[in-house]
């Protein structure tokens, strides 16, 4: 029986090793790491062979094939993407005016395409009424939840509950006006403002698309409002739903990748990339310059569809409102890719 060596090394080194192990890296070559990091050759080998015995390592390594299968299938499918737009610099999002409904869902929707529509929020109150000073005034002493501390936090979107923070309307409105662009704070939709019954009454100032989104928006999580200074980021990530991005004021920048380049986008955190989609670092991240990436600027009274596994990082140009749907107007309401998302990887498990 081989001496199980792995009594002797620290948590953080077998996790390390069962992660290679299950990414096909060769066992020889952990060893000689394990080796330069002072082990003699008996202990790596052994080490490394305990690992690899682990009934969870050698259920990964099973799963691990299938991945390759999947990985080489996205391969091809972003060649062919690629080949189709060719070229170095972003690719534009399309934009259409006069986009009838049927014509969305047969050639953007089902197709997993995104698409800005023009126009299609041209009869909402919201587009003429809502401006910081307006929700000042009409909710300057309602609370509100924001997150905040955001620019001090690498990873703000991995501690979101410890960013929660509670203030008035007003007190937000000078934060976001008195900011000239920052990532500070910023109202995100799991702050869910319109679930609140004094901000109800802003769905009224809102119309579902018609033919386009379900005209129900009293369903819980169906309908969110993003409010905050020029500067605001959601870096790269992707969502297990479609969505239809609607820009009531100011100007946000959009930065997109198809789901078949999920394998040059480093996604070792839940729905999320660790590339900085503004400076990509080409030393830490090659694979990533391969990436057929598209761009485009929303401004108010367009639509975007993120359309469902679609990589997207958006920033605020100004001070900014949107408004977010995933109700469309199908029996279904959506289609999702696969809902997963459990939260940050824990530093350490609690016993």
């Amino acid at each position: 029986m081989i001496p199980d060596e792995r009594e002797s090394l620290p948590p953080q080194v077998l996790s390390w090793l069962a992660e290679n192990l299950t990414s096909g890296v060769a066992p020889s070559r952990l060893a000689l790491e394990l080796v330069s990091w002072g082990l003699s050759q008996t202990q790596a080998d052994r080490a490394v062979a305990a690992v690899a015995e682990h009934p969870a390592v050698r259920h990964g390594l099973q799963s691990s094939h299938r991945r390759q299968e999947l990985e080489s299938l996205l391969a091809a499918r972003a060649l062919l993407h690629a080949q189709h737009h060719p070229g170095s610099a972003p690719l534009d999002v399309e934009r259409r005016r006069g986009l009838r409904p049927e014509v969305f869902f047969e050639h953007y929707f089902a197709r997993n395409q995104p698409v800005i529509v023009e126009g299609l929020l041209e009869d909402w109150p919201a587009l003429k009424r809502w401006t910081p000073e307006w929700l000042a005034q009409r909710f300057g002493d309602e609370e509100v939840e924001v997150m905040a501390g955001r620019g001090a936090e690498p990873d703000p979107d991995f501690h979101a509950e410890r960013l929660r923070r509670t203030q008035s309307m007003r007190a937000l409105v000078a934060q976001v006006r008195g900011t000239p662009a920052s990532d500070d704070v910023y109202l995100v939709a799991r702050n869910s403002l319109l679930l609140k019954p004094a901000f109800r009454s802003l769905l009224e100032d809102l119309r579902p698309p018609s033919g386009f989104i379900h005209p129900d928006l009293s369903a819980p999580d169906s309908v969110h409002l993003w409010f905050g200074p020029a500067g605001t980021l959601s870096n790269l990530h992707h969502d297990h739903l479609n969505i239809l991005f609607c820009q009531v004021l100011g100007r946000k920048r959009f930065w997109l990748l198809p789901p078949c380049e999920t394998p040059r986008l480093y996604n070792d955190r839940g729905l999320y990339s660790a590339v900085d989609i503004r400076a990509p670092d080409p030393r830490r991240f090659p694979d990533f310059a391969r990436a057929s990436l598209h761009s485009c600027v929303v401004g108010p009274g367009d639509a975007l569809l993120i359309p469902v596994g679609w990589w997207h990082a958006v920033q605020a140009l100004d001070v900014s409102l949107s408004v977010t749907f995933v109700c469309f107007d199908r029996p279904e309401r959506n289609v999702e890719w696969r809902d997963y998302w459990i939260g940050p990887r824990p530093e350490k498990v609690q016993r």
